[in-house]
């Protein structure tokens, strides 16, 4: 049965390739929409989720559309994706879709599970397993609450910080809310980025950030050098031009004690109006205050409830 989530994402790249400005790759666009909705249409027990490729492909279409909307205005486009970069993605996409659609078809005897499994971009090594983590229900909730609260407007701008001691469960809490279904369809692009270990000391740690974002959005290392040449400046107007639109949610783990954010506005760079949040863990309370303001600190506490405890334990021991 198809996802919730997939159904939404699929009529949001529909209405976005039909109504929205005609753009270059249509043709491609149109081919990956057939084959597409051919997977959909399959009710075979092999049938793995698509939604990792469709967050992927909304994506792309909106850079396409963004470019276009950027010509028709003779606007600058010289830090947007390069055609090349949108053919590789796109060639990328067809490719994984193409081995769901064959596996379908060779598993109509067999009815054997695909392996194959597209993860979310993201900076850190490993994400957690949700079943073996206990203890922290009331701060997922709050935290979701938080990204997500009905009476903030849709169009503003959030950041919000996980502070504790260490391993607490800081990189753990904003991981579970950061893979949760509802989180991925209100927030598109997702970027995850672990600031351990530490950036090069000589390089300003905001230059380092700004650069693994860029990284994480798909722009090529020899631009990003290139951009880096016109300082910090460059970097967060680049990054700028690639957020400008789009509701994202970026995660920035381990955030150290030493990084100077306080000595400006901590989210210069970021587009503000559209609904873009920002998460950062950090065990400094000072670090995190600074950054996002008192209000918007969740603080975790050591778990004392017995239950959770023994159950920690048991996965520890079995």
């Amino acid at each position: 049965m198809e996802e919730p989530i997939e159904k939404y994402l699929f009529e949001k790249f529909k209405a976005k390739l039909h109504n929205g400005p005609r753009v270059r790759f249509y043709s491609r666009f149109a081919e990956l929409e057939s084959l597409l909705d051919k997977i959909r249409e399959s009710e075979s027990p092999a049938k793995r989720s698509i939604k990792e490729e469709l967050y992927c492909l909304n994506n792309v279409l909106e850079e396409c559309q963004m470019l276009a909307r950027k010509q028709s205005l003779s606007l600058p486009t010289v830090l947007s994706p390069s055609k090349f970069q949108i053919s590789r993605t796109l060639d990328k996409i067809k490719q994984e879709l193409h081995q769901v659609d064959q596996f379908i078809a060779s598993s109509q005897e067999t009815f054997c599970m695909l392996p194959l499994k597209l993860e979310a971009s993201r900076g850190s090594s490993t994400w957690v397993d949700p079943s073996r983590v206990h203890g922290l229900d009331n701060e997922v909730v709050n935290l979701e609450k938080m990204l997500l609260r009905p009476g903030k407007p849709s169009a503003s701008f959030q950041a919000i910080a996980i502070t504790g001691m260490s391993g607490i469960g800081k990189t753990t809490l904003a991981q579970l809310v950061y893979n949760k279904q509802e989180v991925k369809a209100q927030f598109l692009p997702r970027i995850w980025v672990s600031l351990s270990p530490q950036p090069n000391e000589a390089e300003n740690p905001r230059k380092a950030i700004a650069k693994k974002l860029l990284a994480r959005l798909g722009v090529e290392t020899d631009i990003i050098s290139s951009i880096d040449s016109h300082g910090l400046c460059g970097l967060l107007y680049a990054l700028h031009l690639q957020l400008l639109g789009k509701r994202y949610l970026i995660v920035l783990d381990g955030v150290l004690d030493a990084t100077p954010w306080h000595d400006s506005d901590a989210w210069d760079g970021l587009p503000k109006g559209y609904g873009g949040s920002v998460v950062i863990t950090s065990r400094s309370e000072e670090v995190a205050s600074t950054m996002v303001g008192e209000d918007s600190v969740l603080r975790l506490q050591p778990l004392i409830d017995p239950e959770s405890c023994w159950c920690i334990f048991k996965d520890e021991v079995e």
